[in-house]
C-alpha cells in the first residue's frame, strides 16, 4: 500500500553540491542532499525507487536547520505500511555509517494529497555574519592580510566575516526591503525566457537583525575578535538568490552608509540592470534555511484536500502534478524537479 510521508531534516551544506538531485535517477547520487536521502530510502527496499519532493531548494554551501520533503513509499508486502520510526531509524543509521552531514528530525505520515512545496505557508532563512571589532580590523589592515583567518575555526564555513557596520543604516535598509515589492532586481538572471518571465513580486513578512550564538560551545579565544549577528528573513517564497542579495545590499549599506539611496533605486526600478555591481554577493556559507511552516490541518490523515489543492491538481491533465512556476531557490533545475514530480505522481489522483 502506497503511503506518503513528510520528512523533516537538517544538514550542513558545505560538502554537498546543493540540495536538489542533479541526475535523473534516485538512489545513485551522494553529492547532493536529495540524492543522499533518496539513497538512504533505498535501504527500505520499496517496490519503486523513492523520489523525494523538496519543499525548498538550496545552493551549494547553504545549510538547513530545518528543511522538508515528501515521499511515497510502497513496501514489498503491499498489504503493509512502513512505520515512521522504521523510516527514521533506517535513514539516520545510514547517514551515520556513511558519514553524511544530514540528520532526519521527524517522519510524519501525511495525506496522499499533501505536497511539501505547494502547501508551505512560509519559508524562513537566517543569514549569519561575524562583524569584526574595530581594533582587530586595524591590526589586520596593518598586516595586509585577509580577515578570514581572524574567525574561530567553527565559524569559517558557518558565517560571513564583515568589517564594522553602521547599524542605523543597516536597519534603514532592512526597513526599505520589508513588505511587498517587485524584487526582480534581486533575482539571479535566468538562462531561459521562461525563467525571466516569472512573477517577481514577493512579500517579505519579516526582516530583522538579532544577536547570534557561537556555532560551537567550545571556548575559542578568536571569538573575542568578532560580534555575531544573524538576519532573519521570512516570506511565503523567495526568488533565486533573493535572500543573499538582500543581505548583500544591507551589508553594503552598513559598510558604505552614503549608499542607502541605491536600495530605493533597486526597488523603484525592478530590472536585472538595476543591480549595482559594486555590491558584493554574500557567500552561501552564512545562509541557513531555518524553517518551513505548514498548516497542521494539512497533516490530518482523514482530512479532505483543501480547495487550493483540488484546484492545483485539477489544472493538470489526469491530475499529474508539476511544480508551480515560482521557485524559492534555483530555477535552473526547474525542469529536473518537474520530471521528478511527474515520475512520482504519475497515475495518481486525489
Amino acid at each position: 500500500m502506497s503511503s506518503r510521508y513528510l520528512l523533516k531534516f537538517s544538514y550542513l551544506g558545505t560538502r554537498y553540491r546543493g540540495m536538489q538531485r542533479q541526475s535523473s535517477r534516485p538512489c545513485l547520487e551522494n553529492w547532493t542532499v536529495q540524492g543522499a536521502i533518496e539513497g538512504a530510502l533505498c535501504n527500505l527496499r520499496p517496490l519503486s525507487e523513492p523520489v523525494l519532493v523538496l519543499a525548498s531548494r538550496t545552493d551549494t554551501g547553504v545549510h538547513a536547520s530545518f528543511s522538508a520533503g515528501h515521499v511515497d513509499l510502497v513496501p514489498a508486502n503491499t498489504a503493509q505500511r512502513y512505520q515512521p520510526q522504521q523510516i527514521f531509524s533506517t535513514l539516520n543509521n545510514h547517514f551515520a555509517r556513511r558519514d553524511h552531514d544530514i540528520v532526519v528530525r521527524e517522519v510524519l505520515p501525511v495525506p496522499s494529497w499533501f505536497h511539501a512545496r505547494h502547501l508551505a505557508k512560509s519559508r524562513s532563512y537566517v543569514y549569519r555574519v561575524a562583524v569584526l571589532r574595530p581594533h582587530v580590523l586595524e591590526q589586520s589592515t596593518v598586516l595586509g592580510t585577509t580577515i578570514r583567518h581572524l574567525l574561530p575555526l567553527n565559524e569559517i564555513n558557518s558565517c560571513c566575516a564583515v568589517p564594522p557596520l553602521d547599524f542605523s543604516r543597516v536597519h534603514e535598509a532592512m526597513e526599505l526591503l520589508s513588505g511587498e515589492h517587485d524584487f526582480r532586481t534581486f533575482k539571479n538572471v535566468g538562462r531561459t525566457k521562461a525563467e525571466d518571465d516569472v512573477n517577481t513580486v514577493r512579500n517579505v513578512l519579516d526582516f530583522t537583525l538579532r544577536p547570534s550564538q557561537p556555532a560551537s560551545a567550545l571556548a575559542d579565544p578568536l571569538y573575542d575578535n568578532v560580534d555575531l549577528w544573524e538576519f532573519h528573513i521570512k516570506s511565503k517564497s523567495f526568488l533565486y538568490r533573493q535572500v543573499r542579495r538582500m543581505v548583500s545590499v544591507v551589508l553594503h549599506v552598513g559598510m558604505h552608509p552614503e549608499s542607502l539611496p541605491l536600495v530605493r533605486r533597486m526597488l523603484e526600478n525592478p530590472h536585472k540592470d538595476s543591480w549595482d555591481n559594486r555590491v558584493r554577493i554574500a557567500p552561501s556559507c552564512g545562509l541557513y534555511l531555518n524553517n518551513i511552516e505548514y498548516d497542521p490541518a494539512h497533516m490530518d490523515l482523514d482530512a479532505d484536500p483543501p480547495e487550493e489543492v483540488v484546484a492545483y491538481y485539477s489544472k493538470l491533465r489526469d491530475f499529474e502534478l508539476v511544480d508551480d512556476e515560482d521557485s524559492d531557490e534555483n530555477p535552473d533545475e526547474e525542469s529536473v524537479q518537474e520530471s521528478q514530480d511527474l515520475e512520482e505522481h504519475s497515475s495518481r489522483s486525489i
